[in-house]
């Protein structure tokens, strides 16, 4: 049945479509949220023979040797059929001199592995009524003189250039940074995404630096995190603050991924598909 089904670039117009697949997965993600990743990156839809978008996949280019995928939704009625594997084939068809990097659901875990990902790390979702705490004299709102030291940390720690990404996330939302000595040491980002707000990415030398960056950005009501399985005090913290563990995925890699540097960790993703 798979041989019926017909691929073609992600336009546009799909958007609503791929909308109602991921509100059918439960996922969380308004059609603002599909419209950033649409104008960010770009995908293929996979529809039957009526022509009804019955899939997706995506990828999102940072400079010329890194990218991210994501967003690979199929439709329950279609899945176990193929329909995932030939999307991502088509794809990654243009990503063959990029290293890569995905976040796996347990579904997807075999699929991947099968497509030459390994295994790096795992995320852990949190989420939930946010209870703030008294505002961090050591945190100040990011200004536009920041910008470079913003996108030097998140290279450092990502492993690749993200600034049009940046860009996008500073014009939508708020951010907030460290700074010691006159010299940018963090910073934070928070958005409007899904149910409330998300907080990422988080970029801090240590734990306590990422807690303060948090409590300085994260407001009263629904808020998300997306972070790595051993920040255990910040996760500890934010359980403290009202949230809730709501689901791990497997962080998968292919390619030769930098580690991040001592001065510059990665606290929270922007997102499971952007990283």
């Amino acid at each position: 049945m798979a041989a019926e089904i017909n691929l073609r670039p992600l336009q546009g117009g799909d958007l609503p479509a791929a909308h109602r697949l991921s509100q059918a997965a439960a996922w969380p993600h308004r059609i603002e949220d599909w419209r950033l990743l649409y104008e960010l990156g770009a995908g293929v839809v996979a529809c039957d023979e009526s022509g009804e978008v019955i899939g997706t996949a995506m990828a999102w280019r940072y400079g010329d040797e890194a990218a991210t995928v994501g967003m690979v939704l199929v439709a329950a009625e279609w899945q176990g059929k193929g329909i995932g594997r030939r999307m991502m084939d088509a794809v990654l068809a243009d990503l063959s001199s990029c290293r890569l990097m995905l976040d796996s659901t347990g579904a997807g875990l075999r699929l991947y592995q099968a497509m030459g990902f390994r295994e790096r790390g795992r995320v852990h979702q949190l989420q939930g009524a946010f209870k703030p705490v008294a505002q961090s004299s050591a945190a100040r709102p990011l200004v536009a003189g920041d910008r470079a030291a913003v996108f030097a940390l998140d290279e450092a720690a990502f492993g690749a250039p993200r600034l049009a990404l940046l860009d996008r996330l500073l014009q939508e939302g708020q951010g907030v940074v460290l700074e010691d000595a006159a010299r940018i040491g963090g910073f934070a980002i928070r958005r409007r995404f899904g149910r409330g707000t998300v907080v990422g990415p988080v970029v801090a030398r240590n734990e306590d630096d990422a807690i303060r960056l948090v409590g300085a950005v994260a407001e009263a009501g629904f808020v998300r995190l997306d972070i790595p399985h051993d920040a255990t005090r910040l996760e500890a913290w934010l359980i403290e603050r009202g949230l809730a563990p709501a689901g791990e995925v497997t962080v998968m890699v292919s390619g030769a991924w930098p580690p991040p540097s001592p001065e510059a960790r990665r606290f929270a993703l922007v997102s499971q598909a952007l990283g």
